[in-house]
Protein backbone atom coordinates (compact mmCIF):
# COMPACT_ATOMS: atom_id res chain seq x y z
CA UNK A 1 0.00 0.00 0.00
CA UNK A 2 1.27 3.42 -0.94
CA UNK A 3 1.75 6.12 1.53
CA UNK A 4 -0.62 8.98 0.41
CA UNK A 5 -0.84 12.47 1.22
CA UNK A 6 -3.52 14.98 1.00
CA UNK A 7 -4.07 18.61 1.47
CA UNK A 8 -7.18 20.29 1.16
CA UNK A 9 -10.19 18.68 2.42
CA UNK A 10 -13.05 20.72 1.02
CA UNK A 11 -16.34 19.85 -0.26
CA UNK A 12 -14.02 17.63 -3.31
CA UNK A 13 -10.79 16.65 -1.69
CA UNK A 14 -12.63 15.14 0.95
CA UNK A 15 -14.82 12.46 -0.84
CA UNK A 16 -11.73 12.09 -3.49
CA UNK A 17 -9.31 11.32 -0.41
CA UNK A 18 -11.76 8.90 1.40
CA UNK A 19 -12.04 6.57 -1.70
CA UNK A 20 -8.14 6.02 -1.69
CA UNK A 21 -8.02 5.59 2.45
CA UNK A 22 -11.01 2.78 1.73
CA UNK A 23 -8.63 1.13 -0.77
CA UNK A 24 -6.43 0.36 2.20
CA UNK A 25 -3.92 2.79 1.42
CA UNK A 26 -1.68 5.02 4.61
CA UNK A 27 -3.28 8.58 4.18
CA UNK A 28 -1.89 11.89 6.15
CA UNK A 29 -3.65 14.43 5.91
CA UNK A 30 -3.75 18.65 6.63
CA UNK A 31 -6.27 21.20 6.07
CA UNK A 32 -6.34 24.81 7.02
CA UNK A 33 -9.18 23.95 9.24
CA UNK A 34 -8.95 20.80 10.99
CA UNK A 35 -12.38 20.11 12.14
CA UNK A 36 -12.67 19.40 8.12
CA UNK A 37 -11.02 16.30 8.65
CA UNK A 38 -12.63 14.27 11.76
CA UNK A 39 -14.56 12.29 9.51
CA UNK A 40 -10.93 10.98 7.59
CA UNK A 41 -8.62 10.81 11.23
CA UNK A 42 -12.14 8.72 12.29
CA UNK A 43 -11.33 6.52 9.87
CA UNK A 44 -7.88 6.04 10.20
CA UNK A 45 -5.94 8.70 8.48
CA UNK A 46 -3.43 10.17 9.84
CA UNK A 47 -3.05 14.11 10.50
CA UNK A 48 -0.08 16.60 10.05
CA UNK A 49 0.94 19.93 11.56
CA UNK A 50 1.83 21.58 8.05
CA UNK A 51 1.79 20.83 4.53
CA UNK A 52 5.80 20.27 4.84
CA UNK A 53 4.95 17.18 7.56
CA UNK A 54 2.91 15.45 5.01
CA UNK A 55 5.33 15.27 2.33
CA UNK A 56 8.23 14.05 4.76
CA UNK A 57 5.25 11.29 5.25
CA UNK A 58 4.64 10.80 1.87
CA UNK A 59 5.40 9.09 -1.24
CA UNK A 60 2.28 10.59 -3.11
CA UNK A 61 1.31 14.02 -2.42
CA UNK A 62 -2.03 15.60 -3.65
CA UNK A 63 -2.97 19.14 -3.32
CA UNK A 64 -6.73 19.98 -4.19
CA UNK A 65 -7.22 23.59 -3.43
CA UNK A 66 -9.22 26.44 -4.26
CA UNK A 67 -6.96 28.39 -6.29
CA UNK A 68 -3.97 29.62 -7.72
CA UNK A 69 -2.55 31.28 -5.09
CA UNK A 70 -3.53 28.87 -2.50
CA UNK A 71 -1.88 26.09 -4.13
CA UNK A 72 1.58 28.36 -3.99
CA UNK A 73 0.94 28.99 -0.46
CA UNK A 74 0.09 25.60 0.89
CA UNK A 75 3.46 24.41 -1.95
CA UNK A 76 5.96 27.05 -1.58
CA UNK A 77 6.08 28.91 1.69
CA UNK A 78 7.95 28.19 4.52
CA UNK A 79 6.25 25.23 6.07
CA UNK A 80 4.53 23.77 2.43
CA UNK A 81 4.41 20.98 0.70
CA UNK A 82 8.40 21.67 -1.53
CA UNK A 83 10.20 22.22 1.86
CA UNK A 84 9.50 18.63 2.63
CA UNK A 85 9.99 16.88 -0.60
CA UNK A 86 12.77 14.58 -1.21
CA UNK A 87 13.83 12.94 -4.17
CA UNK A 88 11.63 10.60 -6.11
CA UNK A 89 8.41 11.96 -4.70
CA UNK A 90 5.39 12.77 -7.08
CA UNK A 91 3.43 15.92 -6.32
CA UNK A 92 -0.38 15.73 -7.83
CA UNK A 93 -2.17 18.90 -7.99
CA UNK A 94 -5.74 18.29 -8.34
CA UNK A 95 -7.26 22.09 -8.80
CA UNK A 96 -8.17 24.23 -11.35
CA UNK A 97 -5.16 26.87 -11.29
CA UNK A 98 -3.49 29.06 -14.46
CA UNK A 99 -0.58 27.66 -16.41
CA UNK A 100 1.77 30.29 -15.45
CA UNK A 101 0.73 29.56 -11.74
CA UNK A 102 1.68 25.86 -12.27
CA UNK A 103 4.83 26.03 -14.16
CA UNK A 104 6.27 27.67 -11.08
CA UNK A 105 5.13 24.86 -8.82
CA UNK A 106 6.57 22.44 -10.82
CA UNK A 107 9.82 24.48 -11.26
CA UNK A 108 9.99 24.13 -7.30
CA UNK A 109 9.15 20.48 -7.14
CA UNK A 110 11.59 19.44 -9.78
CA UNK A 111 14.58 21.28 -7.71
CA UNK A 112 14.21 18.96 -5.08
CA UNK A 113 14.15 16.17 -7.10
CA UNK A 114 10.38 15.53 -7.36
CA UNK A 115 7.86 15.66 -9.34
CA UNK A 116 4.92 17.11 -10.05
CA UNK A 117 1.38 16.12 -12.46
CA UNK A 118 -1.28 18.21 -13.32
CA UNK A 119 -4.32 16.50 -12.56
CA UNK A 120 -7.78 18.91 -12.44
CA UNK A 121 -10.69 16.58 -12.10
CA UNK A 122 -13.96 17.42 -14.73
CA UNK A 123 -17.58 16.52 -12.56
CA UNK A 124 -19.09 17.45 -9.43
CA UNK A 125 -19.22 16.45 -5.82
CA UNK A 126 -21.62 13.60 -6.50
CA UNK A 127 -18.72 12.03 -8.75
CA UNK A 128 -16.28 12.69 -6.18
CA UNK A 129 -18.31 10.54 -3.56
CA UNK A 130 -18.70 7.74 -6.45
CA UNK A 131 -15.29 7.80 -7.56
CA UNK A 132 -16.63 8.41 -11.25
CA UNK A 133 -14.53 11.91 -12.10
CA UNK A 134 -12.58 12.56 -15.31
CA UNK A 135 -9.33 13.37 -14.45
CA UNK A 136 -6.89 14.90 -17.38
CA UNK A 137 -3.01 14.46 -16.31
CA UNK A 138 -0.11 16.19 -17.66
CA UNK A 139 3.35 15.83 -16.37
CA UNK A 140 6.15 12.92 -16.11
CA UNK A 141 4.99 9.73 -18.33
CA UNK A 142 6.83 7.72 -15.85
CA UNK A 143 5.46 9.56 -12.80
CA UNK A 144 1.61 9.32 -14.22
CA UNK A 145 1.97 5.47 -14.55
CA UNK A 146 3.16 5.44 -11.59
CA UNK A 147 0.32 7.24 -10.29
CA UNK A 148 -2.36 6.17 -12.65
CA UNK A 149 -3.91 3.13 -9.75
CA UNK A 150 -4.26 5.83 -7.67
CA UNK A 151 -5.85 8.13 -10.12
CA UNK A 152 -8.39 5.18 -10.98
CA UNK A 153 -9.35 5.01 -7.21
CA UNK A 154 -10.77 8.49 -8.07
CA UNK A 155 -12.25 8.71 -11.36
CA UNK A 156 -13.99 6.73 -14.17
CA UNK A 157 -11.84 8.33 -16.92
CA UNK A 158 -8.20 9.14 -17.43
CA UNK A 159 -6.52 11.08 -19.65
CA UNK A 160 -2.98 11.81 -20.09
CA UNK A 161 -2.72 14.63 -22.23
CA UNK A 162 0.97 15.60 -22.55
CA UNK A 163 4.60 16.39 -20.50
CA UNK A 164 3.76 19.87 -19.41
CA UNK A 165 0.79 21.98 -18.39
CA UNK A 166 -1.21 20.82 -21.24
CA UNK A 167 -3.68 19.74 -18.66
CA UNK A 168 -4.03 22.67 -17.37
CA UNK A 169 -5.32 24.75 -20.69
CA UNK A 170 -7.81 21.31 -21.25
CA UNK A 171 -9.39 21.80 -18.10
CA UNK A 172 -10.18 25.74 -18.60
CA UNK A 173 -11.08 24.74 -22.29
CA UNK A 174 -13.98 22.19 -20.84
CA UNK A 175 -15.04 24.87 -18.22
CA UNK A 176 -15.41 27.48 -20.93
CA UNK A 177 -17.73 25.21 -22.71
CA UNK A 178 -19.74 24.42 -19.46
CA UNK A 179 -20.18 27.71 -18.73
CA UNK A 180 -21.36 29.15 -22.05
CA UNK A 181 -23.82 25.80 -22.32
CA UNK A 182 -25.63 27.32 -19.46
CA UNK A 183 -25.87 30.31 -20.63
CA UNK A 184 -27.11 28.80 -24.09
CA UNK A 185 -29.42 26.51 -22.10
CA UNK A 186 -31.03 29.72 -20.15
CA UNK A 187 -31.55 31.94 -23.13
CA UNK A 188 -33.61 28.62 -24.97
CA UNK A 189 -35.57 27.90 -21.71
CA UNK A 190 -36.18 31.31 -21.11
CA UNK A 191 -37.96 32.18 -24.88
CA UNK A 192 -39.77 28.20 -24.30
CA UNK A 193 -41.27 29.31 -21.18
CA UNK A 194 -42.26 32.72 -22.09
CA UNK A 195 -44.11 31.05 -25.23
CA UNK A 196 -45.99 29.38 -22.45
CA UNK A 197 -44.11 25.88 -22.53
CA UNK A 198 -44.13 23.94 -19.02
CA UNK A 199 -40.10 24.11 -17.86
CA UNK A 200 -40.12 20.47 -16.47
CA UNK A 201 -40.92 19.20 -20.23
CA UNK A 202 -38.78 21.26 -22.31
CA UNK A 203 -36.14 20.85 -19.65
CA UNK A 204 -36.79 17.02 -20.49
CA UNK A 205 -37.08 17.73 -24.13
CA UNK A 206 -33.67 19.09 -24.34
CA UNK A 207 -32.22 16.14 -22.67
CA UNK A 208 -33.45 13.89 -24.71
CA UNK A 209 -32.56 15.66 -28.22
CA UNK A 210 -29.42 16.00 -29.84
CA UNK A 211 -28.45 19.07 -27.65
CA UNK A 212 -28.55 16.53 -24.71
CA UNK A 213 -25.45 15.82 -22.82
CA UNK A 214 -24.04 15.00 -19.55
CA UNK A 215 -24.09 18.36 -18.35
CA UNK A 216 -27.71 19.73 -19.50
CA UNK A 217 -29.13 15.79 -17.73
CA UNK A 218 -27.38 17.16 -14.70
CA UNK A 219 -29.14 20.65 -14.73
CA UNK A 220 -32.14 19.81 -15.55
CA UNK A 221 -33.44 19.35 -12.35
CA UNK A 222 -31.89 22.17 -10.83
CA UNK A 223 -33.53 24.61 -13.87
CA UNK A 224 -37.23 22.80 -13.92
CA UNK A 225 -37.06 23.47 -9.71
CA UNK A 226 -36.08 26.62 -9.82
CA UNK A 227 -33.60 25.81 -7.04
CA UNK A 228 -29.96 26.63 -7.68
CA UNK A 229 -28.06 25.19 -4.48
CA UNK A 230 -24.42 25.06 -5.32
CA UNK A 231 -22.59 22.10 -7.01
CA UNK A 232 -20.44 24.22 -8.78
CA UNK A 233 -20.86 28.27 -7.79
CA UNK A 234 -20.58 31.14 -10.01
CA UNK A 235 -18.07 32.30 -8.64
CA UNK A 236 -15.91 29.51 -9.57
CA UNK A 237 -16.90 29.39 -12.71
CA UNK A 238 -15.79 33.12 -13.17
CA UNK A 239 -12.64 32.25 -11.69
CA UNK A 240 -12.34 29.59 -14.44
CA UNK A 241 -13.34 32.30 -17.08
CA UNK A 242 -10.61 34.76 -15.79
CA UNK A 243 -7.75 32.22 -15.84
CA UNK A 244 -8.77 31.24 -19.53
CA UNK A 245 -8.98 34.73 -20.21
CA UNK A 246 -4.90 34.92 -18.88
CA UNK A 247 -4.23 31.50 -21.23
CA UNK A 248 -6.20 33.02 -23.93
CA UNK A 249 -3.61 36.14 -23.93
CA UNK A 250 -0.84 33.79 -23.29
CA UNK A 251 -1.63 31.64 -26.20
CA UNK A 252 -2.93 34.71 -28.68
CA UNK A 253 -6.80 33.41 -28.77
CA UNK A 254 -9.60 35.42 -29.05
CA UNK A 255 -12.56 34.61 -26.64
CA UNK A 256 -15.57 36.57 -27.59
CA UNK A 257 -18.49 34.41 -27.29
CA UNK A 258 -16.93 33.61 -23.36
CA UNK A 259 -16.46 36.84 -22.61
CA UNK A 260 -20.14 37.70 -23.81
CA UNK A 261 -20.88 35.03 -21.35
CA UNK A 262 -18.38 36.13 -18.65
CA UNK A 263 -20.42 38.94 -18.30
CA UNK A 264 -23.96 37.40 -17.83
CA UNK A 265 -22.08 35.54 -14.78
CA UNK A 266 -21.04 38.74 -13.25
CA UNK A 267 -25.02 39.43 -13.59
CA UNK A 268 -25.78 37.17 -11.24
CA UNK A 269 -22.86 38.00 -9.14
CA UNK A 270 -24.15 41.64 -8.91
CA UNK A 271 -27.75 40.52 -8.28
CA UNK A 272 -26.58 38.73 -5.21
CA UNK A 273 -26.20 35.01 -6.53
CA UNK A 274 -22.61 34.35 -6.89
CA UNK A 275 -23.00 31.82 -4.10
CA UNK A 276 -25.59 29.88 -6.56
CA UNK A 277 -25.00 26.72 -8.81
CA UNK A 278 -23.81 28.32 -12.18
CA UNK A 279 -27.50 26.87 -13.57
CA UNK A 280 -28.87 30.28 -12.20
CA UNK A 281 -28.28 32.17 -15.12
CA UNK A 282 -31.65 31.01 -15.91
CA UNK A 283 -32.94 32.70 -13.19
CA UNK A 284 -31.04 35.70 -14.12
CA UNK A 285 -32.39 35.82 -17.74
CA UNK A 286 -35.96 35.01 -16.54
CA UNK A 287 -35.65 38.61 -14.04
CA UNK A 288 -34.35 40.33 -17.62
CA UNK A 289 -37.10 39.12 -19.10
CA UNK A 290 -39.80 40.13 -17.33
CA UNK A 291 -41.51 36.54 -16.57
CA UNK A 292 -42.00 35.36 -13.21
CA UNK A 293 -42.52 31.36 -12.71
Amino acid sequence: MAKIGWIGLGNMGSPMSANLLKAGHELTVWNRTKAKADGLLDAGAKWADSPKAVAEASEFIFTMVLDGPTLQAVTLGDNGVVAGLGAGKVVIDMSTVSPAESAKVNDAVEAKGSKLLRSPVTGSTVLAQNATLGILSSGDKASYDKTLPLLELMGKNQFYVGPAEEARVLKLSLNMMIGVTMQMMAEAVVLAEKAGLDVTQVCEVMAGSAVGSPLVNYKKALISAGDYKAAFPVSSMIKDFDLAFDAAKQYGVPLPVTALTRQAYQTAVSTGRGDKDFSVLTQVLEEQSGYKR
